[in-house]
């Protein structure tokens, strides 16, 4: 019995310092956000279908949001009249309708960009989320059609 004990505090000696360093660089690194790995994401979007979020910024001057279209409902090939309504959830403050940049009609599998000025983030590197709408139209063989999709974005503000 005396040569167990002894070997189990002879063990524990040697190995109890090893262990009590690991737990203690684990601990760390939990506290850090390491292991969270939406610590690493910088954009996350769901939702606004048709729509893909690509990239998303805000900061004082707005929110920028680009999208990737996919494909549209009832064969239609093209959509115009886009426009995004968003609202700050986390992380920003506002709300307000964004307005696109560059082209009126928006095919799929081309990709665009929408600018809201009234939702603002104000500390850089913080993170966002930001709740929205986007309304569409698109021209069909049973003829124009109307559309609203919703949706949220997240990310890193700058």
């Amino acid at each position: 019995m005396v040569k167990r004990a002894q070997s189990a505090l002879e063990y524990m000696m040697t190995y109890g310092w090893a262990i009590l360093i690991i737990v203690i660089v684990a601990a760390v690194l939990y506290s850090m956000g390491i292991f969270n790995p939406s610590s690493s994401v910088t954009t996350s979007s769901s939702g606004f279908s048709p729509f893909t979020v690509s990239a998303a910024l805000c900061n004082s001057s707005g929110t920028w949001v680009s999208f990737v279209v996919g494909g549209y409902p009832n064969g239609a090939q093209s959509a115009t009249s886009v426009t995004l309504t968003l609202t700050a959830t986390s992380g920003a403050s506002g709300s307000g309708t964004a307005t696109a940049i560059g082209s009126p009609t928006y095919t799929s599998g081309t990709s665009f960009k929408m600018t809201a000025a009234g939702v603002t983030c104000a500390t850089a590197g913080g993170k966002f989320s930001e709740s929205g709408s986007i309304g569409y139209s698109v021209t069909t063989t049973l003829g124009a059609q109307s559309y609203t999709t919703t949706g949220t974005v997240a990310g890193s503000a700058s």
